[in-house]
């Protein structure tokens, strides 16, 4: 007996099913499981909305019909050209992404053209959960047999829809003629009847570009002369001996699928001798010499030490197995495993090549010595040997390498020293480095490497003279580095005196190694802090903000500074929180001005409080000057006052360096000259000439900075009423060519000049001296307020209020903007905030009383008191 339908049972779909041929397309996002774990729930879902917002921009783009975004994505296109076109912006669209959060964000797609069936679900069933359209059909299953195929990163297709693609592709533009199309060969697919052609479409740099490898739903077929029964066959014929002879004859070596700039993880030395000296210095002689290679990428030491932390396996050794699961982990294609052993008194050097996908040793080259001095050159034997296996050209291996002992040093002691100097640099234990560096270069006086590192460390404290030295004896054993830290080299001793040729030294070490995240990073604080290029500065950046760089939290935090000064408040912000989340710590001076640039002081105190000191006195001393000008930004004359006088006695006490110190001073006279002070005229004279006279024996590297504490001098002269200091400072750097190479020196020049003309009552030639350079974009942020007050001083009161409005609404390059260790910092705060006043001035004098009420409440709130009033009006007299 039949039961009677339950009135609350669905009646069967019988929608219409209708068959037509489409482009199905179907992608994955690779591990996308291990997103949410990586990110944490509120980041990953913020990361997928945006992704879901991208997926349906490109599906209205490229007239795509989205069917299923559950696991992975199905989409129907009518034609092959536009499921291309959505492919290649979709990847795309994932890498930039993915760099916002620090990922490298990939998918597998497939895509084939067939016939399928198509209906529409009952309303009621879309509302209980099911998708609006059905798709089935065999060209479903063959697109995710080769989504399923590819590897990350990689648009696979067969050979009709690459045909038509082929055909159409010109429909793509510029787009189109960048792609690379490859044929790899017939596969088998698992339910899919017979053999197809599978091609791959990718943009070099983007895509793998390389045949994937076969798996249990998908192999590639073989020749017939390697299949299973033709073997047998010969075996048969030829016999036993045939077979042997036949076998280590013809047999294919194990092969790795290698492509130029691919990674490398270099595991740790095997050391099986009872030679200690070998355990620190033989790893950093390998890493060194296989970063000559242009061939291959190597997986930094710190970039292992920050995956082993997350796989929570820190502290353990990097043998085969670790190695293995941290290069699958990374991405990496090859695995490196160096031995050395001692048997008769032979010395042994071994380089196992591993692919990680396997497990198994594909290539094992070594070389022999007899005795601790000839191990090195046994190493270069071995790595000339790998280095071919992996593809790179004899003659590009024997243009680029040069012998360990050259570029590196003969003595392994001292090797083993720098070894343990360069992790100790890393951890941040900076007087162990330099005395692990020092002990280097006694054993070894030419070890380059040594002594180019231990400048690095004097140079972050200001100290001019001992950097010099060690640059100066670096540069005498230039022949002893590599290629690639020579030029390194080249560029760190050329920021001390000439900065643009500094920035084409890194960006030609960039275009030769672009895993050398060091040029970049370098380029881009130079071309800020010397050239005043905020927008150059952070284009040249982008490259290195990739998480294959293990210091790319620094990069991010240097492009929050660089967008603070571009004033992009919410980009520097996004900036400084994704570079605290990649573990940046120490000061966060460029961080808390973000959020002070936009007067949001509540935000600025809970940044504060992530501070930590970073080691350094001078460099902890400069930091906190920038408090100085936030207590000045917000009103706190008294409080800003004490604070920069307790730093002056900090550095005092701690030793730092002159340059840091007469940058403290200069600082401080800085925020006397806007308020009524009797004694400022008797201490800036003593300023004066005390850097008049250190100017005469600096160093190069801090004669710019005594350039620019001079001319500040001479400002504030001119604005005190004392024209001839500020005519003794402008013949005190007369011709110096930091006024050619550095622009912030002569936007100072042009600033004494045009303060001196306004005190002359002479507003014309304050506004030639400086109006050119301005309009080309050019000069400090004080030069705007000369131009303001020269237009104000002509009565042109449209030009002046422009100007006041500027200054007031581009507070991010007021904080930002590189001016001599900070010395001038305070000065743009002060004129950013007095410009609300002169707008104020300015716009009553238009007959705007609506404008000049509101810019008056503006300054009175961000300053109230009779103080700010009594500043603001010391300031309008000089106009």
């Amino acid at each position: 007996m039949n039961a009677a339908p339950s009135p609350n049972a669905h009646p069967l779909n019988t929608a219409p099913v209708t068959p037509m041929l489409r482009t199905v397309l179907l992608c994955d996002i690779v591990e996308s499981t291990a997103l949410v774990e990586r990110l944490g729930d509120m980041r990953a879902v913020a990361l997928l909305k945006r992704h879901d917002q991208l997926l349906r921009q490109l599906m209205d783009l490229c007239h795509g019909q989205l069917i299923d975004k559950a696991d992975g994505v199905l989409a129907l296109f009518e034609r092959p050209i536009q499921a291309l076109d959505f492919a290649l912006r979709y990847q795309r669209g994932l890498r930039e992404l993915g760099a916002v959060e620090g990922l490298d964000l990939m998918a597998r797609i497939g895509l084939h053209v067939g016939d399928v069936m198509t209906w529409a679900n009952e309303p009621n069933d879309v509302l209980a959960g099911a998708k609006a359209f059905e798709v089935e059909g065999l060209a479903k299953p063959v697109a995710a047999r080769l989504m399923n195929l590819a590897l990350p990163g990689q648009i696979l297709m067969s050979g009709m829809a690459q045909n038509l693609c082929h055909r159409a592709v010109g429909e793509l533009g510029e787009a189109g003629g960048n792609l690379r199309w490859l044929m790899h060969g017939r596969y088998n697919f698992k339910g899919v009847p017979a053999p197809m052609l599978v091609h791959e479409v990718g943009e070099p740099g983007l895509s793998p570009l390389r045949a994937p490898e076969s798996g249990g739903k998908a192999w590639r077929e073989l020749p017939v002369w390697r299949r299973p029964t033709m073997i047998a066959l010969e075996v048969i014929l030829v016999g036993a001996l045939g077979v042997a002879l036949f076998w280590s004859t013809v047999r294919s070596p194990p092969a790795i699928a290698f492509a130029e700039r691919d990674w490398v993880v270099v595991a740790d030395l095997q050391n099986r001798t009872d030679e200690k000296l070998f355990d620190d210095s033989l790893d950093t002689a390998l890493r060194v010499g296989l970063e000559q290679s242009r061939h291959i990428n190597l997986v930094s030491e710190l970039q292992i030490d920050r995956v082993l932390e997350r796989m929570q396996r820190q502290g353990q050794v990097l043998d085969r197995q670790l190695a293995t699961e941290l290069a699958l982990r990374e991405g990496a294609k090859a695995v490196i495993l160096p031995t050395v052993a001692e048997v008769g008194g032979v010395v042994r050097v071994s380089l196992e090549v591993i692919d990680p996908n396997s497990g198994v040793t594909v290539y094992s080259e070594s070389a022999d010595g007899r005795g601790v001095q000839s191990v090195l050159p046994a190493m270069d034997q071995a790595m000339a040997q790998v280095r071919s296996r992996l593809g790179e050209a004899l003659e590009s291996i024997k243009t680029t390498s040069r012998p360990l002992e050259e570029v590196t040093t003969a003595n392994l002691d001292a090797l083993r020293a720098y070894s343990l100097g360069s992790r100790a640099r890393v951890e941040s234990r900076l007087a162990d480095a330099r005395s692990l560096f020092e002990e280097a270069i006694r054993l070894d006086p030419g070890f380059a490497m040594a002594q180019l590192n231990l400048a690095f460390t004097y140079y972050v404290e200001n100290d001019a003279a001992t950097t010099r030295r060690y640059l100066d004896m670096a540069l005498a054993n230039r022949s002893h580095l590599t290629q690639r830290e020579a030029l390194f080299l080249d560029g760190a001793e050329a920021t001390l005196d000439d900065p643009e040729r500094a920035l084409t030294k890194f960006k030609l070490l960039a275009s030769l190694y672009p895993d050398e995240y060091r040029a970049y990073y370098n380029y881009a604080y130079f071309a800020h802090l010397d050239l005043l290029r905020p927008a150059d500065a952070l284009a040249t950046l982008q490259p290195g903000l990739v998480p294959r760089n293990a210091r790319m939290g620094s990069l991010v935090y240097l492009a929050g500074d660089l967008q603070l000064a571009l004033n992009e408040y919410d980009l520097a912000i996004r900036a400084f929180e994704q570079a605290e989340s990649l573990g940046v710590r120490g000061a966060k001076s460029e961080y808390q001005q973000a959020y002070a640039a936009q007067r949001n002081f509540g935000e600025l105190a809970r940044v504060s409080a992530l501070q930590s000191a970073s080691g350094s006195a001078s460099y902890d001393v400069e930091q906190r000057a920038s408090e100085v000008g936030l207590l000045w930004d917000q009103g706190q004359f008294a409080d800003a006052d004490r604070l920069a006088r307790d730093l002056l006695g900090q550095a005092l006490a701690d030793g730092v360096s002159d340059l840091t110190r007469s940058s403290l001073r200069g600082g401080a006279l800085v925020l006397r000259s806007y308020r009524d002070d009797k004694a400022l005229a008797t201490d800036l004279q003593a300023y004066f000439t005390q850097q008049a006279a250190r100017l005469q024996v600096a160093d190069v590297m801090e004669q710019r900075h005594i350039v620019l504490q001079l001319l500040s001098a001479g400002w504030l002269a001119a604005g005190d009423g004392e024209p001839a200091m500020a005519r003794q400072a402008l013949a005190a750097v007369q011709g110096h060519p930091s006024l050619d190479r550095y622009p912030a020196n002569a936007s100072m020049q042009r600033i004494v000049q045009a303060e001196m003309a306004l005190a002359d009552g002479q507003p014309q030639q304050a506004l030639d001296i400086v109006a050119a350079p301005i309009a080309k974009g050019e000069g400090l942020y004080l030069e705007r307020t000369l131009l303001m007050r020269a237009q104000a001083a002509n009565a042109n009161w449209p030009a002046a209020l422009q100007w006041a409005q500027w200054l007031s609404r581009n507070r991010g390059r007021a904080f930002a903007e590189p001016d001599g260790l900070g010395l001038l910092q305070a000065a743009n705060l002060a004129e950013s905030t007095l410009a609300l006043k002169a707008e104020a001035d300015y716009a009553a004098a238009q007959g705007n009383p609506g404008l000049a009420k509101q810019a008056l409440a503006a300054f009175r709130a961000a300053w109230p008191g009779a103080e700010a009033e009594a500043m603001a009006a010391r300031r309008t007299a000089k106009r």
